[in-house]
């Protein structure tokens, strides 16, 4: 029965979304990829926001679901029969009778199986696509054939694009820049290769100039073409979020608004549960990375960890990668030798995760380093009690390890949670 109702909430709300699209006509930058849509989404949101009426997707919300909320600007109404029925007519009002409409949306849009971007790329037609990044060993892959599958159903979106439409591509991730040869759209290609304009020119750790020298964000200068933007974001670590400021940044240049950057970026925030550095207990730093995980994602984020500069440890605490089939077990052991090859600990929670300890072990962790756990509510406590004064402590795993709880019991003020971390609404409590 709560099938059969699913299927026609659905059903309504994308016949109210495609009917706001003819009646509004909105312009639409729908954003895919296997690793970085909701950062990317983000930051495009801030550059174009700027310049124009603009809506987003509300966190990652990009499911057959996901997309019709964002498009008639609803919010998800969990397991709440009123809430839904309240969507429904909402979004007809905003269908048929609204007359203010946003001048731009901005669209992630994700895959979790077959069928899923190709069936929305039926009615969805973006004027500018942008493509973030995709893994060798993509999440959801267990979901598919085999990898390239997956890429497959991504590229529906990009041959959905509007005959004058614009692709924005990841310069330096080869798999997209081999997919999209063959499409005969306008393309802007981003990322650090020498072609790309945008291109990134440099990406560092920006430190504070206190005693304790603490890293305090992630620095980027940018090439936009004739001149530099230099971008400092704070509170977040790592190469790889740098990307989503340069696809944003391309995006500006598709518009005609470049003279938004750096400016659009002031106060940007990455969003919850993405590489967010938050205070610790005892002194330690936590590098919150706990809303999802893949094995790009996961490498990207260790690889970040082991460029710190600081007095204390390098910890990691590091849940299973789910979905990802056949490749589970090297993925994990691969993830594993490269926490052993960089870290000083290891905490590593779930089924899969022994592969993971493996790997770190078969890389010259010591055993005593290496502590294994069930489930993320037993590493917690565990976690915590051993966290010191300095230490650098990244928390990470899919979204059913429910790693957030690992970093909730390492906040310095636990009552924050709810500000700071992924899944903290109380539909989340109750699972």
């Amino acid at each position: 029965m709560k099938s059969l109702l699913k299927k026609i909430i659905v059903a309504v709300l994308t016949w109210e979304a495609k009917a706001a699209l003819r009646r509004h006509d909105p312009g639409i930058i729908a954003i895919t990829g296997n690793v970085g849509k909701t950062s990317t989404k983000d930051a495009v949101y801030a550059v174009v926001s700027a310049s124009f009426k603009a809506r987003k997707s509300q966190k990652s919300m990009n499911s057959e679901i996901g997309l019709p909320l964002a498009i008639l600007g609803l919010e998800n109404g969990w397991s709440s029969a009123s809430l839904w029925a309240a969507n429904i007519v909402k979004g007809f009002k905003a269908a048929f009778l609204s007359k203010s409409f946003p001048e731009l949306l901005v669209l992630e849009v994700g895959a979790d199986r077959p069928g899923d971007i190709e069936s929305v790329s039926k009615w969805l037609r973006p004027d500018i696509v942008v493509l973030t990044r995709m893994s060798l060993v993509p999440v959801h892959v267990e979901n598919f054939p085999d990898s390239k599958a997956v890429l497959r159903e991504k590229m529906f979106l990009a041959h959905a694009l509007r005959p004058e439409g614009t692709l924005v591509v990841n310069a330096d991730d080869l798999l997209f820049e081999q997919a999209v040869k063959d499409i005969s759209a306008t393309k802007v290609f981003y990322g650090s290769s020498k072609g790309a304009m945008p291109r990134i020119v440099e990406s560092s750790i920006a430190y504070d100039k206190g005693v304790r020298g603490l890293p305090v964000g992630q620095r980027a200068v940018i090439d936009l073409g004739g001149r530099e933007a230099q971008i400092e974001l704070r509170g977040v670590l790592g190469d790889h979020l740098v990307y989503p400021l340069a696809a944003a940044c391309a995006v500006a240049r598709v518009l005609h608004i470049e003279g938004v950057v750096p400016s659009a970026f002031d106060g940007f925030e990455s969003p919850k549960g993405r590489m967010r550095m938050l205070d610790g207990t005892s002194g330690s730093i936590v590098l919150d990375d706990t809303y999802n995980s893949s094995p790009l994602a996961c490498a990207e984020a260790i690889k970040a960890l082991s460029s710190l500069s600081i007095r204390g440890r390098k910890i990691a605490a590091l849940g299973d990668m789910k979905e990802l089939g056949e490749n589970a077990e090297s993925a994990h052991r691969e993830i594993g030798r490269l926490v052993g090859e960089s870290l000083h600990m290891l905490f590593a929670v779930g089924e899969m995760s022994r592969y993971i300890a493996a790997g770190a072990s078969e890389a010259g962790m010591p055993k005593d380093m290496i502590r294994l756990f069930d489930s993320s509510e037993e590493a917690a406590k565990t976690v915590a009690d051993l966290a010191r004064a300095g230490d650098a402590i990244l928390v990470k795993g899919s979204q059913s390890m429910r790693m957030e709880k690992v970093s909730k019991a390492l906040l310095a003020d636990p009552s924050k949670a709810s500000e700071l971390l992924v899944r903290q609404e109380d539909e989340w409590a109750k699972r």
